[in-house]
Protein backbone atom coordinates (compact mmCIF):
# COMPACT_ATOMS: atom_id res chain seq x y z
CA UNK A 1 0.00 0.00 0.00
CA UNK A 2 1.27 3.28 -0.89
CA UNK A 3 2.56 5.72 2.23
CA UNK A 4 1.31 8.79 0.63
CA UNK A 5 -2.25 7.90 0.22
CA UNK A 6 -2.61 6.53 4.16
CA UNK A 7 -0.86 9.68 4.80
CA UNK A 8 -3.41 11.42 2.97
CA UNK A 9 -5.85 10.33 4.70
CA UNK A 10 -4.65 10.68 8.03
CA UNK A 11 -3.95 14.44 7.74
CA UNK A 12 -6.93 15.46 6.29
CA UNK A 13 -9.54 15.51 9.20
CA UNK A 14 -6.92 16.55 10.82
CA UNK A 15 -5.45 19.99 8.49
CA UNK A 16 -8.73 20.57 7.87
CA UNK A 17 -11.19 20.11 10.77
CA UNK A 18 -14.07 22.08 9.88
CA UNK A 19 -15.71 19.34 7.90
CA UNK A 20 -14.93 17.26 11.04
CA UNK A 21 -16.77 19.14 13.37
CA UNK A 22 -19.83 20.14 11.23
CA UNK A 23 -20.64 16.60 10.72
CA UNK A 24 -20.18 15.52 14.24
CA UNK A 25 -22.67 18.42 15.14
CA UNK A 26 -24.91 16.43 12.58
CA UNK A 27 -24.47 13.46 13.96
CA UNK A 28 -25.13 14.43 17.72
CA UNK A 29 -27.97 15.77 16.80
CA UNK A 30 -29.77 13.32 14.95
CA UNK A 31 -28.27 10.57 17.48
CA UNK A 32 -29.77 12.66 20.67
CA UNK A 33 -33.64 13.12 18.22
CA UNK A 34 -33.31 8.96 18.01
CA UNK A 35 -32.29 8.08 21.31
CA UNK A 36 -36.11 8.07 22.96
CA UNK A 37 -37.71 6.59 20.30
CA UNK A 38 -35.15 3.65 19.30
CA UNK A 39 -34.75 3.26 23.29
CA UNK A 40 -39.20 2.95 23.68
CA UNK A 41 -39.36 0.82 20.35
CA UNK A 42 -36.50 -1.70 21.71
CA UNK A 43 -38.77 -2.35 25.16
CA UNK A 44 -41.34 -3.21 22.80
CA UNK A 45 -39.81 -5.40 20.83
CA UNK A 46 -37.06 -6.55 22.62
CA UNK A 47 -36.89 -6.21 26.17
CA UNK A 48 -33.57 -4.69 25.63
CA UNK A 49 -32.48 -1.81 27.73
CA UNK A 50 -28.79 -1.09 26.72
CA UNK A 51 -29.44 -0.94 22.69
CA UNK A 52 -30.13 3.11 23.35
CA UNK A 53 -27.10 3.75 25.05
CA UNK A 54 -25.34 2.19 22.01
CA UNK A 55 -26.91 4.29 19.26
CA UNK A 56 -26.19 7.22 21.51
CA UNK A 57 -23.04 6.72 21.69
CA UNK A 58 -22.83 6.16 17.95
CA UNK A 59 -25.17 4.99 15.16
CA UNK A 60 -23.64 2.75 13.89
CA UNK A 61 -24.50 -1.09 12.33
CA UNK A 62 -22.51 -3.11 14.71
CA UNK A 63 -23.27 -1.84 17.54
CA UNK A 64 -27.07 -2.46 16.64
CA UNK A 65 -26.45 -5.99 15.40
CA UNK A 66 -24.49 -7.79 18.10
CA UNK A 67 -27.17 -7.04 21.30
CA UNK A 68 -30.03 -8.14 18.94
CA UNK A 69 -27.88 -11.08 18.08
CA UNK A 70 -27.24 -12.21 21.28
CA UNK A 71 -31.00 -11.84 22.68
CA UNK A 72 -31.59 -14.06 18.91
CA UNK A 73 -28.88 -16.82 20.50
CA UNK A 74 -30.54 -16.52 23.94
CA UNK A 75 -34.00 -17.18 22.44
CA UNK A 76 -32.74 -19.53 20.73
CA UNK A 77 -30.85 -21.50 23.87
CA UNK A 78 -33.93 -21.19 25.46
CA UNK A 79 -32.44 -18.46 27.86
CA UNK A 80 -34.41 -15.50 26.43
CA UNK A 81 -34.92 -12.34 28.61
CA UNK A 82 -38.45 -11.74 30.20
CA UNK A 83 -40.57 -10.30 27.90
CA UNK A 84 -38.55 -11.12 25.01
CA UNK A 85 -40.15 -12.13 21.85
CA UNK A 86 -39.61 -15.48 19.61
CA UNK A 87 -37.07 -16.28 17.71
CA UNK A 88 -39.01 -15.30 14.14
CA UNK A 89 -39.96 -11.53 16.39
CA UNK A 90 -36.52 -11.18 16.92
CA UNK A 91 -34.93 -11.99 13.77
CA UNK A 92 -37.22 -9.56 12.23
CA UNK A 93 -36.81 -6.83 14.44
CA UNK A 94 -32.99 -7.35 14.02
CA UNK A 95 -33.49 -7.05 10.08
CA UNK A 96 -35.71 -3.54 10.46
CA UNK A 97 -33.45 -2.15 13.10
CA UNK A 98 -30.24 -2.81 11.41
CA UNK A 99 -32.38 -1.68 8.06
CA UNK A 100 -32.74 1.72 9.65
CA UNK A 101 -29.80 2.43 11.16
CA UNK A 102 -27.69 2.03 8.53
CA UNK A 103 -30.10 3.94 6.48
CA UNK A 104 -30.44 6.93 9.29
CA UNK A 105 -26.59 6.61 10.19
CA UNK A 106 -25.89 7.38 6.36
CA UNK A 107 -27.97 10.46 6.72
CA UNK A 108 -25.40 13.17 8.20
CA UNK A 109 -22.88 11.73 5.67
CA UNK A 110 -25.36 12.23 2.93
CA UNK A 111 -25.89 15.63 3.59
CA UNK A 112 -22.56 16.80 4.27
CA UNK A 113 -20.37 14.13 2.51
CA UNK A 114 -19.94 16.27 -1.30
CA UNK A 115 -18.71 18.99 0.69
CA UNK A 116 -16.18 17.00 3.20
CA UNK A 117 -14.88 15.41 0.31
CA UNK A 118 -14.70 18.15 -2.01
CA UNK A 119 -12.78 19.76 0.65
CA UNK A 120 -10.30 16.61 0.80
CA UNK A 121 -10.13 16.89 -2.76
CA UNK A 122 -9.33 20.39 -3.64
CA UNK A 123 -6.82 20.55 -0.10
CA UNK A 124 -8.12 23.46 1.21
CA UNK A 125 -11.79 24.48 3.28
CA UNK A 126 -13.60 27.43 1.93
CA UNK A 127 -17.45 27.79 3.07
CA UNK A 128 -18.72 28.55 -0.64
CA UNK A 129 -17.34 25.43 -1.55
CA UNK A 130 -18.51 23.88 0.76
CA UNK A 131 -21.48 24.18 0.98
CA UNK A 132 -22.20 24.01 -3.01
CA UNK A 133 -20.47 20.62 -2.86
CA UNK A 134 -22.92 19.23 0.42
CA UNK A 135 -25.72 20.79 -1.69
CA UNK A 136 -24.30 19.77 -5.08
CA UNK A 137 -24.11 15.99 -4.30
CA UNK A 138 -27.29 15.50 -1.44
CA UNK A 139 -29.34 14.14 -4.08
CA UNK A 140 -27.36 11.48 -5.54
CA UNK A 141 -25.88 10.88 -2.14
CA UNK A 142 -29.41 10.24 -0.55
CA UNK A 143 -29.83 8.04 -3.48
CA UNK A 144 -26.61 6.55 -2.55
CA UNK A 145 -28.03 5.73 1.41
CA UNK A 146 -31.36 4.06 0.26
CA UNK A 147 -29.62 1.53 -2.38
CA UNK A 148 -26.94 1.01 0.64
CA UNK A 149 -29.32 0.64 3.11
CA UNK A 150 -31.46 -2.01 0.58
CA UNK A 151 -27.74 -3.84 0.22
CA UNK A 152 -27.32 -3.99 4.17
CA UNK A 153 -30.83 -5.48 4.51
CA UNK A 154 -30.26 -8.29 1.93
CA UNK A 155 -27.23 -8.57 3.80
CA UNK A 156 -28.55 -9.02 6.98
CA UNK A 157 -32.00 -10.91 6.24
CA UNK A 158 -29.47 -13.21 4.43
CA UNK A 159 -27.59 -13.47 7.25
CA UNK A 160 -30.37 -13.76 10.24
CA UNK A 161 -31.90 -16.42 7.86
CA UNK A 162 -28.71 -18.56 7.48
CA UNK A 163 -28.49 -18.03 11.67
CA UNK A 164 -32.05 -19.39 12.26
CA UNK A 165 -31.84 -22.44 9.95
CA UNK A 166 -28.37 -22.94 11.52
CA UNK A 167 -29.82 -22.85 15.03
CA UNK A 168 -33.05 -25.23 13.93
CA UNK A 169 -30.83 -28.15 12.63
CA UNK A 170 -28.36 -27.64 15.86
CA UNK A 171 -25.41 -26.80 13.45
CA UNK A 172 -23.85 -23.77 15.63
CA UNK A 173 -20.47 -24.85 14.52
CA UNK A 174 -20.70 -23.13 11.54
CA UNK A 175 -22.37 -19.69 13.20
CA UNK A 176 -18.65 -18.38 13.35
CA UNK A 177 -18.07 -18.89 9.50
CA UNK A 178 -21.76 -17.48 8.29
CA UNK A 179 -21.04 -13.84 10.87
CA UNK A 180 -17.65 -14.28 8.72
CA UNK A 181 -19.52 -14.21 5.75
CA UNK A 182 -21.80 -11.65 6.67
CA UNK A 183 -18.89 -9.23 7.78
CA UNK A 184 -17.09 -9.97 4.67
CA UNK A 185 -20.43 -9.09 2.61
CA UNK A 186 -21.09 -5.73 4.65
CA UNK A 187 -17.03 -5.00 4.05
CA UNK A 188 -17.70 -5.33 0.29
CA UNK A 189 -20.71 -3.27 0.09
CA UNK A 190 -19.49 -0.60 2.29
CA UNK A 191 -15.92 -0.27 0.01
CA UNK A 192 -18.47 -0.32 -3.02
CA UNK A 193 -20.54 3.01 -2.01
CA UNK A 194 -18.10 4.32 -0.28
CA UNK A 195 -15.53 4.41 -3.19
CA UNK A 196 -18.52 5.42 -5.45
CA UNK A 197 -19.10 8.72 -3.15
CA UNK A 198 -15.44 9.41 -4.10
CA UNK A 199 -15.39 8.93 -7.36
CA UNK A 200 -18.47 11.20 -8.09
CA UNK A 201 -16.51 13.77 -6.44
CA UNK A 202 -13.36 13.32 -7.63
CA UNK A 203 -14.81 13.07 -11.37
CA UNK A 204 -17.37 15.81 -10.51
CA UNK A 205 -20.27 13.47 -11.94
CA UNK A 206 -23.71 13.11 -10.04
CA UNK A 207 -24.84 9.91 -12.14
CA UNK A 208 -24.58 7.61 -8.67
CA UNK A 209 -24.45 4.40 -11.17
CA UNK A 210 -21.72 5.17 -13.06
CA UNK A 211 -19.88 5.77 -9.52
CA UNK A 212 -20.83 2.66 -8.17
CA UNK A 213 -19.56 1.19 -11.70
CA UNK A 214 -16.79 2.69 -11.48
CA UNK A 215 -16.07 1.88 -8.11
CA UNK A 216 -16.65 -1.57 -8.19
CA UNK A 217 -13.94 -1.87 -11.37
CA UNK A 218 -11.37 0.24 -9.83
CA UNK A 219 -11.83 -2.20 -6.62
CA UNK A 220 -11.68 -5.25 -8.87
CA UNK A 221 -8.29 -3.79 -10.84
CA UNK A 222 -6.56 -2.70 -7.51
CA UNK A 223 -7.83 -5.18 -4.54
CA UNK A 224 -4.75 -5.11 -2.41
CA UNK A 225 -4.42 -1.74 -2.71
CA UNK A 226 -8.66 -1.02 -2.15
CA UNK A 227 -9.13 -3.46 0.76
CA UNK A 228 -5.72 -2.78 2.33
CA UNK A 229 -6.43 0.59 2.71
CA UNK A 230 -10.27 -0.08 3.38
CA UNK A 231 -9.25 -3.02 6.42
CA UNK A 232 -6.83 -0.70 7.74
CA UNK A 233 -8.60 2.51 8.29
CA UNK A 234 -11.83 0.14 9.69
CA UNK A 235 -9.56 -1.78 12.04
CA UNK A 236 -8.47 1.18 13.17
CA UNK A 237 -12.02 2.33 14.15
CA UNK A 238 -13.07 -0.81 15.25
CA UNK A 239 -9.94 -0.92 17.70
CA UNK A 240 -11.65 2.34 19.74
CA UNK A 241 -14.41 0.39 20.48
CA UNK A 242 -12.63 -2.15 23.28
CA UNK A 243 -10.27 1.08 23.94
CA UNK A 244 -12.99 3.11 25.10
CA UNK A 245 -15.66 0.40 26.68
CA UNK A 246 -13.02 -1.65 28.38
CA UNK A 247 -10.28 1.50 29.48
CA UNK A 248 -12.14 4.56 28.84
CA UNK A 249 -15.87 3.65 30.03
CA UNK A 250 -14.41 2.11 33.59
CA UNK A 251 -12.52 5.13 34.52
CA UNK A 252 -15.30 7.81 33.45
CA UNK A 253 -19.04 5.17 34.34
CA UNK A 254 -21.84 6.44 33.09
CA UNK A 255 -22.89 8.03 36.43
CA UNK A 256 -20.31 10.54 36.45
CA UNK A 257 -22.96 12.91 34.53
CA UNK A 258 -20.99 15.94 32.15
CA UNK A 259 -17.31 14.17 32.62
CA UNK A 260 -19.04 10.40 31.14
CA UNK A 261 -20.90 12.47 28.11
CA UNK A 262 -17.69 14.37 27.29
CA UNK A 263 -15.52 10.66 27.14
CA UNK A 264 -18.26 9.12 25.65
CA UNK A 265 -18.90 12.22 22.72
CA UNK A 266 -14.62 12.09 22.26
CA UNK A 267 -15.29 8.23 21.50
CA UNK A 268 -17.67 8.95 18.57
CA UNK A 269 -15.53 11.97 17.64
CA UNK A 270 -12.50 9.84 16.75
CA UNK A 271 -14.54 7.16 15.21
CA UNK A 272 -15.57 10.00 12.93
CA UNK A 273 -12.14 10.72 12.68
CA UNK A 274 -11.20 7.25 11.26
CA UNK A 275 -14.10 7.59 8.96
CA UNK A 276 -13.38 10.46 7.62
CA UNK A 277 -9.48 9.70 6.82
CA UNK A 278 -10.39 6.55 5.19
CA UNK A 279 -12.68 8.81 2.76
CA UNK A 280 -9.98 11.17 2.62
CA UNK A 281 -7.80 7.87 1.50
CA UNK A 282 -9.79 6.60 -0.55
CA UNK A 283 -10.30 9.57 -2.95
CA UNK A 284 -6.52 9.88 -2.46
CA UNK A 285 -5.80 6.24 -3.98
CA UNK A 286 -8.46 6.69 -6.63
CA UNK A 287 -6.87 10.45 -7.75
CA UNK A 288 -3.57 8.22 -7.94
CA UNK A 289 -4.51 5.20 -9.57
CA UNK A 290 -6.72 7.71 -12.28
CA UNK A 291 -3.45 9.47 -12.99
CA UNK A 292 -1.03 6.64 -13.80
CA UNK A 293 -3.89 5.44 -15.69
CA UNK A 294 -3.59 8.48 -18.01
CA UNK A 295 -0.37 8.32 -17.87
CA UNK A 296 -0.37 4.67 -19.68
CA UNK A 297 -2.52 5.76 -22.09
CA UNK A 298 -1.35 8.60 -22.95
CA UNK A 299 2.58 6.75 -23.25
CA UNK A 300 0.71 4.57 -25.32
Amino acid sequence: MNFQVIRAGFTAPTRLPAPLIMLFILTLVIALALTVPVYTAMEAWMGHRLIARDLAQDFDGVLVLEPLMGNVRAAQAGEAPTGARPVATLVLAMVVTASQAWLVSSLPNAALGGGVLLTYSEGHFVWRRFVWGAWHWLFPFVLLAILFALSALIISALGAGILVVLGAVHATVLTTPAWALMALMYAVATMVFEYARAIAVVERTRNVFMALGRAALFILRQPLKSFGLYLLMSALSLALIPVYSSVVAPLIPFEWGVAAIAAQQLFVAARMWTRLARWAGEAALYRQGALAQTAISGDN
